[in-house]
């Protein structure tokens, strides 16, 4: 492969713009960076509440969206003797902790246990900064409503199950009693939420304007401390009427509002590779909330879902139960369905109809890592059964690229022949396809049925949590690029990730060995692909370059067998120049 002037100069500026992508796409912001682990359940003696309070003001929460939180109390309820603020309690199995508040009954910290942040020092945590989580709370402000206060708090706990039964008496002497309880199961990170609300008043309670507050998130590079390239922060919820919505955390007020009332099956926050879904034993309405966190120059959303429920009343000695389950924790195609069978959706792998392809490949790669595969040779193994099934489709484009090789030195006698006459050269070019068997497209046919496999699997080990922080060879991490070291420069740290490098050289041997026309413009461009790829891919997950590493091989193994047994039956003419 010679390279003649412009040719040097388009590589200089690739290498170039190589040095320089990573640097000007953090400081254009482009990518999220990551950040300090949050501290805002350090110091258990502290209530939830106020300290959910201390780190908003820490963090300089503007102007939030939802009702102001109740822990305020007015002066008239201060004399009700609110109950001191106690110690939180934990609630754990072996995949998921719950640090929960027993004066506001909510939890007030979620720990997801068998996952850590980017340093490996500290467990994924999903602080509820927006509001406590999974409690009863007051969504419609009532100016009208007695001032309220909690007199009373008994705890018990027994094995997965943590009961919390509170007093909460009004200005006027009147109580209700509410018996919230949670339970996880041995494992998992499903969360059931039972709620028992009673009156001990002498007289009729309305309720109106609760609800069952959801749990609410951030962004993946703020909660994990990862480097984010497609950080996919959304709000997700599933309408009784089947319909699968989805609004970006950092969309207008408008769009945000437009799912306010709406009536769903379930609903909940999610980010790159986790999830905070809440559901109702019945369809509730749908109310979202969001707040921004402000980091110096920069704003996060933190964006949140909670249950609306119907007006109702309690006569006296009346009772009411309501039940919810949850699911936090990372999204994991089997837990999401254990949840709801709908609940996949909230994956975000690919758009559209190939979202559902690339859940299917998904799958498969799980079974194939659970047959004792590790998930750098179950992205192998799949890779080639992908490969092998268009095995079919890409040999017939590699052959009708090399019928097209062979008939170049015909069609540029034509082309030089019939030059002044474009309309018969044409027509001259169409007569020596069909008298030779050739098709100038049946090259590009085969490879574009199987471009939807590829990008489905492309954004499959991009989206797949399973991969997050797992070794193979030298790559720490198949979600992550597979540096192995830093090359200083004036201006930057280059990394080098061996697999992109591998991978590029396979294509340019590969480009070599492919059946090309005689179209110096094509051939420039299949020179340069493998310059483009290694730009699109050098800061990429090493699942997704191990994947088109493996590809190439594949791709490289089918052209030798083909071109072998092409010169064998006596098929492989030289093309002339």
């Amino acid at each position: 492969m010679k390279f003649d002037k412009a040719q040097l100069f388009v590589l200089i500026v690739g290498v170039a713009i190589l040095l320089a992508w990573d640097p000007v796409c953090k400081y254009m912001g482009w990518f999220q960076v990551p950040v300090d682990s949050p501290k805002n359940a350090e110091a258990p003696a502290k209530s939830a509440s106020a300290k959910t309070d201390a780190d908003a003001q820490k963090n300089k929460v503007s102007t939030p969206v939802s009702t102001p939180k109740k822990s305020a109390l007015p002066a008239t309820a201060a004399k009700l003797r609110q109950v001191n603020p106690m110690r939180p309690v934990v609630l754990q199995n072996s995949d998921i902790k719950l640090v929960i508040d027993p004066v506001s009954a909510s939890v007030a910290d979620i720990e997801i246990l068998n996952y850590k942040r980017a340093d490996r020092k500290g467990n994924i945590r999903l602080p509820q900064n927006l509001r406590n989580s999974l409690t009863w709370t007051r969504i419609v402000s009532d100016p009208f409503a007695a001032p309220e206060a909690v007199t009373k708090v008994d705890v018990s706990k027994k094995d997965n199950a943590l009961k919390i039964v509170r007093t909460i008496t009004a200005a006027d002497g009147s109580s209700i009693r509410m018996e919230h309880q949670w339970s996880l199961e041995k494992s998992g990170c499903r969360i059931a939420c039972k709620l028992l609300v009673a009156n001990e008043s002498d007289r009729t309670r309305n309720f109106n304007g609760f609800g069952f507050a959801g749990g609410s998130m951030s962004s993946w590079a703020k909660v994990s401390g990862d480097t984010v390239r497609t950080p996919s922060h959304r709000l997700d919820y599933m309408t009784v009427k089947g319909k699968f919505k989805d609004i970006s955390a950092d969309d207008d007020e408008d769009d945000f509002k437009s799912a306010d009332g709406q009536l769903a099956e379930w609903a909940g926050v999610s980010n790159k590779y986790f999830c905070i879904l809440l559901s109702g034993a019945d369809p509730f309405t749908l109310k979202t909330n969001r707040i921004f966190l402000t980091d110096g120059k920069e704003s996060t959303p933190v964006t949140g879902a909670d249950a609306v429920l119907p007006p109702f009343s309690l006569g006296k000695g009346e009772s009411r139960e309501f039940n919810f389950n949850a699911y936090a924790g990372p999204k994991i195609i089997d837990a999401l369905e254990h949840f709801n069978p709908t609940a996949g959706r909230v994956m975000h792998l690919a758009w559209g109809p190939l979202d559902y392809l690339a859940r299917l490949l998904l799958w498969i790669l799980v079974k194939i890592h659970s047959l004792g595969l590790s998930y750098g040779w179950s992205i192998i193994v799949l890779t080639l059964i992908v490969r092998i099934l268009f095995y079919p489709a890409t040999a017939k484009a590699n052959t009708s690229m090399k019928k097209m090789q062979q008939v170049q030195p015909k069609l540029k006698e034509i082309k030089e022949q019939y030059k002044d006459n474009p309309q018969l050269m044409n027509a001259k070019m169409m007569e020596l396809y069909r008298t030779e068997g050739v098709n100038p497209f049946g090259g590009c046919l085969p490879l574009l049925l199987q471009l939807p496999v590829f990008i489905a699997l492309y954004t499959t080990l991009d989206g797949a949590v399973e991969l997050r922080q797992v070794p193979f060879w030298w790559s720490p991490d198949l979600a992550g690029p597979d540096t192995v070291c830093h090359i200083p420069l004036y201006f930057y740290s280059l990394p080098v990730n061996p697999l992109v490098i591998i991978m590029t050289l396979l294509m340019v041997f590969q480009q070599h060995i492919t059946p090309m026309g005689g179209d110096p413009m094509q051939k420039k461009m299949m020179m340069w692909m493998p310059v483009v790829m290694l730009l699109l891919f050098y800061d990429l997950p090493s699942g997704l370059t191990l994947y088109w590493s493996v590809s190439n091989i594949f791709s490289i193994i089918q052209l030798l067998i083909q071109k072998r047994s092409s010169g064998n039956a006596g098929a492989n003419v030289p093309a002339k120049q």
